[in-house]
């Protein structure tokens, strides 16, 4: 069976790690898969990891009439029996024009909250059958990347037959659990770190407001902030404005997301939204707890009291908090790490997600006969 999967993004964000963690597992050794995407960071990825990707236009863009018949060229060329989208309306549209069966990964939250943290009211049921149909007329299946998404779909008025839920996992291989109570036995100072793309959904000046506190507390606290994107001048601004220049370094792209993680003690999360973040993921692969905000997924991989401590969006007190009780008590850091490892290994191996992912397409091609 061949698959086509489309995906317009040229950096590696959370959509570009899934799709490289998805399609070398074993569960697709037996499919061709061909990727469309621009050249880019995530097209040099895919293209060292063996995949066959075929190159078009319309970079970071989810919609155009020309990539539209660009990929209905595409399609007829390589005539595969399934097409998987990620954020692409273009190749969805594409795709039904042909009658070839079509899923996509929807990869965050259905109602995305505004700049001021406030989120929209669930959909009306005039909203949701507009929905509902707009959705039929365009997929034959959803997968949700988390339950909490999988929840807000139905929510949105997406027929519970079309969508499922495959929660988000990633290849533990090359994570290798931090040793926290040797680590801090050998040193008082205790390194929180988080690797994001600096945008507006990652909250990050919550993280700094956080950081202001903490610091009072604990002096010997250092915070690392891995990643680039559009907040960043806005983020150097405020760590000026804080003066916390001697507590928080910016480190930007970050290449080797399992060295970075291996330095740290503490993984925080302050977005304001999420689908089910592989970077907490990444962090729990690496024995880390968590201080993160109970948004959208992260409850599913987070268990308050077990593997780290969860608070609400927007309320740097207690994101402080969080971060103060695993710095002060290295051996709850440290149980907590290791439990991460444990949920990681039973429930978010990428083995797991991959064989579900194939499992939907064997439903989507049984329903389309």
């Amino acid at each position: 069976m061949r698959v086509l999967h489309i995906i317009t993004d040229t950096n590696i964000g959370g959509a570009g790690r899934y799709l490289l963690n998805l399609l070398v597992q074993p569960a697709f050794d037996d499919i061709d898969v061909v990727v469309a995407c621009p050249d880019g960071d995530l097209a040099q990825r895919i293209d060292n990891a063996g995949l066959k990707r075929i190159n078009i236009s319309g970079k970071d863009i989810s919609f155009s009439v020309p990539l539209t018949f660009e990929l209905m060229k595409v399609m007829r060329q390589i005539t595969p029996a399934l097409v998987h989208t990620h954020s692409s309306l273009s190749g969805r549209i594409a795709a039904r024009v042909l009658r070839i069966p079509v899923v996509y990964t929807k990869h965050n939250l259905v109602r995305i909250p505004s700049a001021s943290g406030k989120v929209p009211p669930p959909a009306g049921p005039l909203k949701q059958k507009m929905n509902k149909m707009a959705a039929k007329t365009l997929a034959d299946g959803a997968i949700a990347v988390s339950q909490g998404v999988y929840d807000e779909l139905l929510e949105s008025g997406l027929d519970e037959a079309m969508v499922y839920c495959v929660q988000n996992g990633i290849d533990l291989t090359p994570y290798k659990p931090v040793d926290l109570a040797k680590k801090r036995a050998k040193s008082d100072t205790v390194v929180v770190g988080t690797v994001a793309r600096l945008h507006r959904q990652k909250a990050l000046e919550v993280l700094l407001d956080a950081a202001k506190l903490v610091v009072v507390s604990l002096p010997k606290a250092r915070f690392v902030i891995g990643g680039t994107g559009p907040m960043e001048e806005f983020l150097k601004a405020r760590i000026a404005e804080l003066k916390l220049e001697p507590y928080v370094k910016m480190v930007g792209f970050v290449e080797d997301v399992p060295g970075f993680l291996s330095k740290l003690d503490i993984y925080a999360l302050s977005s304001d939204y999420e689908g089910l973040p592989l970077a907490v993921l990444e962090a729990m692969a690496a024995g880390l707890p968590i201080a993160s905000t109970a948004v959208g997924g992260v409850p599913e991989a987070v268990i308050e009291g077990e593997n780290g401590f969860l608070v609400p969006p927007r309320n740097s007190r207690l994101l402080a908090q969080a971060i103060v009780r695993l710095a002060v008590d290295p051996e709850l850091a440290a149980r907590m790490g290791a439990q991460s490892r444990r949920r990681m290994e039973e429930l978010f191996d990428a083995r797991i997600m991959a064989r579900k992912t194939v499992e939907v397409y064997s439903q989507v091609l049984k329903h389309r006969g």
